[in-house]
């Protein structure tokens, strides 16, 4: 699946959600939320994929605290990775292969569901760091 074709997918699934986007600095933006969590996502496509970062929106304050549980929460994750963000919050990136038109969007369902379960999971410990 092409850039344009990925990101045109994207797009259709967050208007049909009713979820307000951006375009902005070559990622396309949006909010999601969990409960009472709210957070930014940015995505880039790519040829076949698209990737997208989850930024918790608070910053750690002890960063050697930080570092090893984002450690521990990567050898706990499926798909993806938690890292410190240059700002000092956290962001997790994990990645929608699209190889094909088929069940792609599917694939970008999962994807977003499985980044909102580990933001929900991390939330705290995350925000205690």
């Amino acid at each position: 699946m092409k850039e344009d074709e990925a990101l045109r997918l994207l797009k259709s699934m967050l208007d049909r959600e009713g979820a307000g986007w951006i375009e902005e600095g070559g990622f396309l933006r949006f909010r999601a939320k969990h409960g009472g969590m709210l957070w930014e996502t940015a995505c880039r496509a790519r040829e076949g994929a698209i990737v997208f970062y989850a930024r918790f929106p608070f910053r750690c304050s002890q960063p050697d605290k930080v570092r090893r549980l984002c450690g521990e929460i990567n050898r706990q994750l499926i798909r993806g990775a938690v890292f410190p963000g240059e700002d000092g919050c956290p962001v997790y990136r994990c990645l929608a292969e699209l190889d094909d038109v088929y069940g792609a969007e599917d694939r970008i369902a999962s994807v977003l569901h499985y980044s909102a379960q580990v933001m929900a999971r991390w939330w705290g410990p995350l925000a205690a760091a």
